[in-house]
Formats: C-alpha cells, sequence, structure tokens
C-alpha cells in the first residue's frame, strides 16, 4: 500500500512537473536564512475545496508583490487528499533581466526532490460565485486554458473575488490559486 502511494506520488510530481516546465532544484525551500529586504507572507496553511482567509490573503500577497514590485517570499501549506500537506513557497522577484515573475518550489512530503518552476506573470481572473467554496478552490478552467474575462490590473479586489493564475510565455503553469 505505501508502495502504491509513493507511486502514485511520484507520478503526480512528475506530471505537474512536466505541465509546469519545472527546473529543477529549489534554492530557498531548504534554507532557514531569510531573504533580506523581502516581505515575508504566511505561513498559509490552503484547505482542500473549502474557503479560507490563507487562500484570499495569498491571492492578495502574491498580486500586490508581484504588481507593485515589492520582493516577497509566501510560505504556504495545501491540505490535500493523497499527497500529504505540500509545502509551496512563492518568491516573488525580478530575474537576471530585471523582469519581475514568481520564482514557485514545491516539495511533496513523500517523495525526495522538490521541484522549482518560474511564473513570469500573473493574471486575476474573477470568480463567478464567490460565496461558494467550490468555485473558490477548484479554479476556473480544468483543461488549463486561460479564462478570457480579466480583473483589471487597476481594480482593487479583495482576495475573495477573483483567482491568481500563474503564467510562463501566456501559458498557465499551475492550478489557479
Amino acid at each position: 500500500m505505501k508502495y502504491r502511494l509513493a507511486a502514485g506520488l511520484a507520478a503526480l510530481l512528475f506530471m505537474f512537473c512536466a505541465h509546469s516546465g519545472a527546473q529543477g532544484a529549489c534554492r530557498y525551500l531548504g534554507t532557514k536564512t531569510p531573504l533580506p529586504r523581502y516581505e515575508t507572507g504566511g505561513p498559509y496553511v490552503l484547505d482542500h475545496f473549502q474557503l479560507n482567509k490563507d487562500r484570499t490573503d495569498l491571492r492578495e500577497f502574491l498580486w500586490k508583490h508581484w504588481h507593485d514590485h515589492v520582493p516577497g517570499i509566501a510560505d504556504t501549506k495545501v491540505k490535500t487528499i493523497d499527497a500529504g500537506m505540500p509545502r509551496e513557497l512563492y518568491i516573488v522577484q525580478p530575474d537576471a533581466k530585471g523582469v519581475w515573475g514568481v520564482d514557485i518550489e514545491l516539495k511533496i512530503p513523500e517523495i525526495p526532490q522538490c521541484v522549482s518552476f518560474h511564473a513570469d506573470s500573473l493574471v486575476r481572473v474573477p470568480i463567478s460565485q464567490p460565496d461558494s467554496d467550490t468555485y473558490q478552490t477548484l479554479g476556473p478552467n480544468s483543461d488549463d486554458t486561460l479564462p478570457n474575462s480579466r480583473v483589471p490590473d487597476s481594480a482593487n479586489l479583495a482576495g475573495k473575488f477573483y483567482w491568481v493564475i500563474l503564467l510562463a510565455n501566456s501559458s498557465v503553469i499551475a492550478n489557479a490559486i
């Protein structure tokens, strides 16, 4: 049973990495040294199929820091049905060329390696039923297409009213937050 669970988690991690364009080893997740001049968010704990304040706070943190070009690091744990409690680290910062993006590091407890990938932009998509846990946690599309509807960059909305979608080269690279 334990072998099947580990094999299933390995397959899940492989699919996630292949989908996201994972870049390999994590630079920040294993370190205890805080990044100087970075604002910190979290720790956030995201419930599975249930909206909580941490989810909306994470959305607001990522959007504010990326949009306003403020270095930030958000520490997140995600409650899952079958993968333990993976840890995700979101590092909002400019790349070597000065372009702002989000570096994401993911560690699933049952799998030894950590993976990282990079989002070069974020978009906000409105949530049609913001009081529904299902609408809040499942995201706008199951087929990884980017919805046409967007929240304007200048709109000042609470995180309950939008999803944050991470993009690389204008393609969705992870589930909506």
